[in-house]
């Protein structure tokens, strides 16, 4: 019996060692994603706390940042200020404080009803890149949110 008990623990533990690696790499892909997705959000908020006051979106774009991508730069970017100084992140009152993987862009439309957040990155700088948008349209004073993933 304890023959018997010892195989089919001892075949469970390699099948959890083998799979360990590959569950582990899913969780920290998955992890590095949500970055993108809690970010856009965080803009939306501050878009939506200024259509509260004024009533239209802020007017000034924000171009993709940082260029070049985090890839690029080594997988991560790391925190500067300088990098999120271009007027249209100043408006929203947005930088990042820690390592990040996405470029973000803001690009809100002229009649100021209207806007899309972007993120575009790589959680693993192998794969293609993913990019994440969050439409925001101006009802009332309220801002309706959707979001696109490709």
């Amino acid at each position: 019996m304890w023959r018997k008990l010892r195989y089919v623990l001892g075949l469970v533990a390699l099948c959890a060692i083998a799979t360990c690696p590959a569950a582990r790499r899913s969780c920290v892909a998955q992890n590095r994603a949500r970055e993108a997705d809690q970010l856009l959000d965080v803009l939306a908020d501050k878009i939506a706390q200024h259509v509260a006051t004024t009533g239209h979106v802020p007017p000034t774009a924000a171009p993709l940042t940082p260029v070049p991508s985090c890839c690029e730069q080594g997988g991560t970017c790391a925190p500067e200020a300088a990098t999120w100084a271009a007027a249209g992140w100043r408006d929203l009152a947005f930088s990042i404080d820690g390592p990040f993987r996405f470029s973000y862009e803001y690009a809100p439309d002229p009649s100021g009803m209207s806007a899309i957040v972007r993120a575009v990155g790589q959680v693993d700088c192998d794969a293609p890149p993913q990019t994440v948008e969050l439409s925001l349209v101006v009802k009332g004073t309220e801002v309706e949110r959707t979001k696109t993933r490709e």
